[in-house]
């Protein structure tokens, strides 16, 4: 509004727009982290006049309504708008490795920020190293981008994989989606929602799935597997493993002839189940002698050969393996690969609990697997399982 020409009147205006303007500006930082552009720039002032004080005028030219627009870029909220007050942050700078520099420079960094847990809740920058050829031909190259997950409840904040990991790990703990929002918000001050935790969870899930499917198919303890397990080490050439392969083979037998005897029966799971109660006696003897000899076979073997961690397999699953001897309604082979696991909570309780058998932890596993899965070039899924 334009004063009619009195001093004190225009002395009065001004104060009230170097007010007005304070009030605005810190509402704006508050919400986008900085000052908008062109947000003092009124319709009334010119340009001098939006410029006076020290008060930031946005690049730009002045549109037909006299506020000054911004560039053809668009405006975008900082990533991480939403971490809590006084967050402590840091910074990661990603590169390639060394030998794969050879011929390029690094022409700058492209910024990235997401809300990490390392332990404790962080403000995390990433600094990805982008690369220019130096014979002049233009870009070269870039460093991997890191492992970030949007917020699934649509906000601007980005999480990074040790996040992710984190959450998950509270979830395989048997803690509920609204105790971990509660431990959150009250020992870091971040307010995320039970939405926003199950859709991380989720994400996680779906990243690991192939990682866990081919556990399933390949490590999970089964007789189906751990028969396949020692067929493989066979044709590699270590006839040891035929002894143990005989063992196996005579379960399936004394199954098999279960099944038949009750079917000539009239086939009535009634029938069925008086029959594998009958058989599991020469079974649970088959099994007995069959996990005693891999305890006395395991010592003499080389560690890290196949026969070494197929009777390593064999004797941390021994109680679950045995399991069918004493419940007749159980199949001797649980295992079905066709049928993949969807829940996302089972997916990651399958690789939480091969974890835990192997004595890794879950949550440094989950992170360090994310964080592969996420690159161009991931590597090879056997490789991901716990070691």
């Amino acid at each position: 509004m334009k004063s009619d020409g009195d001093p004190e009147s225009e002395r009065d205006l001004v104060r009230e727009n170097a007010a007005l303007r304070e009030i605005i500006g810190c509402l704006s930082r508050q919400t986008y982290g900085r000052i908008m552009p062109g947000l003092f720039a009124f319709p009334d002032e010119t340009e001098e006049d939006a410029s006076e004080e020290g008060i930031p005028r946005a690049n730009g030219k002045r549109g037909n309504n006299g506020v000054l627009r911004e560039p053809a870029a668009a405006y975008h909220v900082p990533a991480a708008a939403s971490v809590p007050p006084g967050c402590p942050s840091e910074e990661v700078t990603l590169e390639l490795p060394p030998g794969k520099r050879g011929g390029m420079t690094v022409a700058g960094y492209e910024p990235s920020e997401a809300i990490a847990a390392r332990p404790a809740i962080v403000r995390r920058t990433f600094r990805r190293a982008l690369y220019v050829s130096d014979d002049g031909s233009g870009m070269a190259g870039a460093a991997p981008a890191p492992a970030l997950f949007p917020d699934p409840s649509g906000g601007a904040r980005m999480f990074d994989a040790s996040f992710v990991a984190c959450v998950a790990n509270y979830r395989m703990a048997g803690m509920a989606f609204r105790m971990i929002s509660e431990l959150m918000e009250t020992e870091s001050g971040l307010a995320i929602s039970e939405t926003a935790l199950r859709g991380l969870v989720l994400a996680a899930a779906e990243t690991v799935a192939p990682v866990c499917t081919a556990m399933v198919t390949r490590t999970l303890p089964d007789w189906m597997n751990l028969r396949r397990m020692f067929e493989e080490v066979k044709a590699g050439g270590d006839w040891l493993a035929d002894d143990f392969l005989k063992s196996i083979r005579a379960l399936f037998e004394l199954e098999e002839r279960a099944r038949i005897r009750a079917d000539r029966l009239g086939g009535a799971p009634e029938d069925l189940y008086r029959e594998r109660r009958a058989a599991r006696l020469e079974s649970a003897r088959i099994t007995a002698r069959f996990f005693e000899r891999c305890r006395e076979a395991l010592p003499a073997q080389n560690p890290e050969s196949p026969l070494a961690e197929t009777l390593r397999h064999a004797v941390e699953h021994e109680s679950f393996l045995s399991g069918f001897l004493y419940d007749p309604r159980l199949e001797l082979s649980r295992a079905n690969p066709e049928t993949p696991v969807a829940d996302p909570v089972a997916i990651l309780a399958v690789c939480a609990d091969e974890c835990r058998t192997r004595g890794v932890p879950f949550r440094t596993w989950l992170e360090d697997t994310l964080v592969k899965l996420k690159q161009p070039d991931p590597p090879p899924l056997e490789t991901l399982f716990p070691r």
